[in-house]
């Protein structure tokens, strides 16, 4: 029987294509607000408490933890690990805001071309967004009167997912991956910190104050779940019976306060089976290349587009009309942004180490004729 161990070292698997569909329901799930405002309701919410574009996200997140963890282990340092990290999101990320900023606005906004520029807050968009902190989703004048207003609010998933680069980094310094029980004992702290966590928010007085770290502990559960699956691999057989008692467990939990992290293992084991359930049309599937980053950054601002330029545009027809758009879009991104700079990863990696030790010795040479 193989083990998510055995089938991680192989090539092939449908990872790809989860992230693809991962990322178009998170097109779908933003066609309802998007169209219909913020008070629309979005597929799966009604009755399973996570929408539809939720439920992606947690997609992702579980999946992250697996290979980031995998790609940790395999680098040869946390430079090149974060060289890699940093390749794999920053030039695509670049690309669109400065899309955003220096097209999309100009174009749409209502002010004057003029006052647009002038205005502090387009280049606050681009500094704020770049480094992931405090990020900004709207550009003055533009698409204000839009049903839900904004340019891009996929993108405050990103702070949360390189803020897991950086635990995963840590550890990955600490030879948490090797042997011994040092990871376990990192699973432990997590979860009792986890559950405390929980439990204060059961003060509704906090819940203001303790908003960001919700949001940390919330699609952290998901990475660290498959962080856990990548560290224990060799003893986690792929078998779908394996995930019959978690549904269960889900099911008895549903509309408990307990019913969200049931879900969340359910799932997350759902989706690592079905990840490396190869099959020869997936293997096809994958040599197109990786597009799901690409149509997750580009989605949003093309349907804000069309919701500015069709007014009264459905849910159903936003997603018909912006899918082809945005997947244009994400190859273009992938085979000319993406993977040409993830080639260059380990040439980028060795300037950088070049550079940290000549800064090092410029710095010795300073104190030494101080």
């Amino acid at each position: 029987m193989n083990t998510l161990g055995d089938l991680a070292s192989r090539r092939n698997n449908n990872f790809n294509l989860i992230r693809m569909l991962a990322a178009t329901a998170v097109l779908i799930s933003h066609s309802y607000p998007l169209a219909q405002g913020s008070t629309a309701v979005e597929p799966l919410s009604s009755w399973l408490g996570l929408s539809l574009g939720e439920l992606a996200v947690i997609t992702f997140f579980c999946v992250s933890g697996f290979f980031i963890s995998l790609s940790r282990d395999r680098a040869p340092s946390n430079l090149d690990f974060f060289s890699a990290r940093f390749l794999r999101i920053y030039p695509g990320l670049t690309l669109v805001l400065l899309l955003s900023v220096f097209l999309v606005g100009p174009i749409f906004t209502t002010l004057g071309t003029l006052e647009y520029f002038r205005s502090g807050a387009i280049y606050s968009y681009l500094s704020n967004n770049l480094m992931l902190f405090s990020m900004k989703f709207q550009l003055p004048g533009l698409f204000e009167n839009n049903p839900w207003p904004g340019i891009n609010g996929s993108l405050w998933t990103l702070i949360y997912e390189v803020t897991l680069y950086i635990l995963v980094g840590g550890l990955g310094a600490f030879a948490f991956y090797g042997k011994g029980p040092r990871f376990a004992v990192f699973l432990l702290v997590y979860a009792i910190v986890y559950v405390a966590f929980k439990a204060m928010l059961a003060n509704t007085e906090l819940l203001n104050e303790l908003h960001r770290a919700q949001f940390f502990f919330t699609w952290s559960l998901p990475f660290v779940l498959g962080m856990a699956l990548y560290r224990y691999r060799q003893h986690v057989q792929h078998r779908f019976i394996w995930f019959l008692p978690l549904a269960a467990l889900a099911g008895w939990a549903y509309q408990t306060p307990f019913f969200f992290e049931c879900f969340v293992i359910a799932w997350t084991y759902l989706i690592f089976y079905l990840g490396f359930a190869t099959n020869s049309f997936v293997d096809r599937y994958n040599q197109l290349g990786d597009y799901s980053y690409g149509v997750y950054i580009y989605a949003f601002p093309v349907q804000e587009i069309l919701a500015h330029q069709v007014k009264g545009i459905g849910p159903i027809s936003m997603m018909l009309v912006a899918f082809p758009i945005v997947l244009i879009a994400a190859m273009f991104s992938w085979h000319f942004i993406e993977k040409p700079a993830m080639a260059r990863r380990h040439g980028f990696a060795a300037q950088l180490g070049a550079s940290f030790s000549g800064l090092k010795a410029w710095a010795g040479m300073r104190k030494g004729t101080v």
